[in-house]
């Protein structure tokens, strides 16, 4: 084997090794995440989907997308939430065409979190509401929120640009993520 071919399978190795570490990392948050919503957001368990999938429709393709959690309260996707070890602000547009795209309605809330810090946007408004898991809403605070809720669909003209964007970041996502 010549010098050239064992860097290559060393670079290989180190980039395999990189991606474990990631995924475990990231395993590793979605536990702290679920751990919180569940003891200090009061949520029950089957209000919280784990790593749902949606099938995203496109003029010329189909896609089946995923997200970290959903929350549902009274028949309503509540909250999207997205996890990441570090860089939230670069699943922000991801996570706003997600909520606002993913289902016939726009759903109200979506959360970057690393388990500390985050990114709470309210997608209706299209603003941010909190910058920490602790700003999150606790689940007595979201059914308050949702009893005058209505199902707002995403407009036509942003629909179609959205769903890319989804389509975009699922094909750049690491396997492992």
């Amino acid at each position: 084997m010549k010098g050239r071919e064992k860097k290559e399978i060393l670079i290989q190795k180190k980039i395999k090794e990189d991606e474990f570490d990631e995924m475990m990392q990231l395993k590793g948050v979605k536990k702290i995440v679920l751990e919180k919503l569940l003891s200090e957001k009061f949520y029950e368990p089957e209000e919280i989907d784990m790593d749902p999938n949606f099938q995203l429709k496109l003029a010329e393709r189909e896609a089946t997308v995923s997200i970290d959690f959903v929350i549902n309260l009274s028949v309503i996707n509540f909250a999207v939430i997205k996890c990441a070890n570090s860089g939230l602000e670069s699943w922000e547009r991801y996570i706003t065409a997600f909520a606002r795209a993913v289902k016939d309605y726009q759903i109200p809330y979506a959360m970057i979190t690393d388990g500390n810090e985050a990114r709470i946007i309210d997608i209706i408004a299209g603003s941010f509401t909190g910058e920490t898991f602790q700003d999150f809403f606790d689940r007595q605070k979201a059914l308050e929120m949702i009893k005058n809720f209505q199902k707002i669909p995403c407009p036509d003209y942003r629909l179609e640009k959205e769903k890319r964007i989804i389509y975009a970041f699922e094909s750049i996502k690491c396997p492992s993520s």
